[in-house]
């Protein structure tokens, strides 16, 4: 069995306002270049490669092949509960980032989320890395070596790895289906990426840095607690905070909502907040706590449904959701995609970066 022995770059900048109990950067991956801490923690197991997921963890997820998805998400994930939160656990194994493609003896937010939907949506858990990769990268195909590419990384949540993952048909919007939901709309723009102090932090070349005007529905967090009920098992809960006009980002955090053997539904996550490690927290809880946060404060969340892939697609029952879409027909597994997507739209030259912008 392959083992690796990268170091793990974080999001470091200690002029960054951190709350107490905090989540994510924002980032769904992230920074290269600043402070590195070892990948391997002591008495932690580094098991990284695509052939590598632990056997335990292909074995249950083989024993409910045909379960409803906030089970079998469950199922994929449960071994993985008190595992250590580390900021940016994979990479390319390249110069744009050295991780390994995978690890299964840490997570962030986003990489524990893109392992669970790759081993609950795939036929079997053996090709768990595609569904990952269609996720993760733009270009779906590896190069031989099975290596990818830096630049071909979705990394930025709003403009690239939810837009991309709904107009691909893995997620849907479900958001306005759990309760009244409102529509926010920023722009970003060349001069937003000059101003944002994390921006010197990746290695991308100039026009890769997404441009123009995207939306996204949410729930205040008034309605989300209110409608906290009406999320279904399976779902992903995605944390947004106020737009600042000089920050490209909104979404901070993305956890899954999974169920049990006993029917009792938990938000998993891997997280930062206390201990910083995979552990379940109460859904109504966490949104009481994002009342919290005072430097960056909460705006409220999004939610969003995975689309069961391939042949499992007629062996499973509808999901039911709370309200459905206008167009959702009955029988349906999935309701199409809500008529505002998050997207990109009207995109724009993106002119090189001055490495002098506003801090």
């Amino acid at each position: 069995m392959l083992t690796w022995a990268f170091w793990a770059v974080a999001l470091a900048d200690p002029s960054l306002p951190v709350e107490v109990g905090d989540d994510e950067p924002g980032l769904t991956a992230a920074p290269v270049g600043a402070p590195a801490e070892p990948a391997a923690r002591p008495g932690v197991r580094f098991i990284a490669e695509r052939w590598t997921i632990p056997p335990a963890t292909l074995d249950a997820v083989r024993a409910v092949v045909n379960e409803p998805l906030g089970r079998r998400m469950e199922a994929a994930s449960h071994d993985w509960l008190g595992l250590p939160y580390l900021n940016e656990a994979a990479g390319e194994q390249d110069a744009g980032d050295p991780d390994p493609p995978a690890r299964y003896d840490t997570f962030d937010c986003l990489t524990f989320v893109e392992e669970v939907l790759g081993l609950s949506l795939s036929a079997d858990p053996v090709y768990a890395p595609g569904i990952r990769d269609a996720l993760r990268y733009k270009d779906a195909a590896p190069r031989p070596d099975w290596t990818r590419d830096y630049n071909e990384r979705r990394h930025f949540m709003e403009a690239e790895w939810l837009p991309d993952a709904v107009q691909n048909r893995l997620l849907v919007d479900i958001t306005a289906s759990v309760g009244p939901s409102q529509v926010l709309t920023h722009e970003v723009t060349v001069q937003t990426w000059q101003n944002w102090r994390h921006t010197r932090f990746f290695h991308l070349p100039a026009a890769l840095y997404p441009v123009g005007t995207w939306s996204l529905r949410y729930l205040d967090l008034p309605t989300a607690a209110a409608s906290v009920a009406n999320i279904p098992p399976g779902a992903l809960v995605l944390t947004l905070r106020q737009p600042r006009p000089w920050s490209p980002i909104v979404i901070t955090h993305v956890s899954l909502v999974v169920q049990d053997d006993s029917g009792k539904i938990h938000m998993r996550h891997a997280t930062r907040m206390g201990s910083q490690k995979v552990r379940d927290d109460d859904l109504s809880w966490y949104l009481k706590h994002l009342y919290d946060y005072v430097n960056w404060p909460s705006l409220g969340i999004a939610v969003y449904l995975p689309r069961e892939q391939g042949p499992r697609v007629s062996a499973l029952r509808p999901t039911v959701l709370h309200a459905p879409f206008p167009d959702y027909v009955p029988g349906m597994l999935l309701p199409s995609a809500p008529a505002v997507p998050p997207r990109a739209v009207a995109p724009t030259a993106a002119a090189p970066l001055d490495p002098g912008g506003a801090p």
